[in-house]
C-alpha cells in the first residue's frame, strides 16, 4: 500500500470509531431517559391530579362564598391573593415544562 492509501485507511478507521462511539453514547443516554421517563410521568400525573383536586376545592369554596356575597361586591383581598398565587403557579408550571423539554 502506498503512503496515501495507508493515510486514507487510517482516517476512515478513525472516523468509523468516532461515529461508533457517538452512537453508543447516544444509545446510553436514550436508555437512561427511557428508564427515567415512566417515573417522571407518574410524578407529573400525581402532581397534576393533586393540583386539580386543590383547584376544584378552591373553586367550590369560592362558588359557595360567592353565593353568600352580593353580586355587586368587589373581590376580597383573599381572592386577589389567590388569583396572584394561581398566576404564579401557572408560570412555574410553564417554566418547569420548558426546563423538562430542554432535558
Amino acid at each position: 500500500m502506498s503512503d496515501s492509501e495507508v493515510l486514507l485507511k487510517a482516517a476512515m478507521n478513525r472516523i468509523a470509531a468516532r461515529i461508533t462511539e457517538k452512537v453508543i453514547n447516544s444509545a446510553q443516554e436514550f436508555t437512561e431517559i427511557a428508564e427515567e421517563f415512566p417515573q417522571k410521568l407518574q410524578n407529573e400525573w400525581s402532581s397534576f391530579k393533586a393540583e386539580v383536586i386543590e383547584e376544584s376545592e378552591r373553586i367550590e369554596k369560592k362558588t359557595n362564598a360567592s353565593k353568600e356575597k352580593s353580586s355587586k361586591e368587589q373581590l376580597s383581598k383573599e381572592d386577589l391573593i389567590q388569583i396572584q398565587i394561581d398566576n404564579l403557579r401557572s408560570k412555574v408550571i410553564e417554566i418547569n415544562k420548558d426546563i423538562e423539554g430542554k432535558n
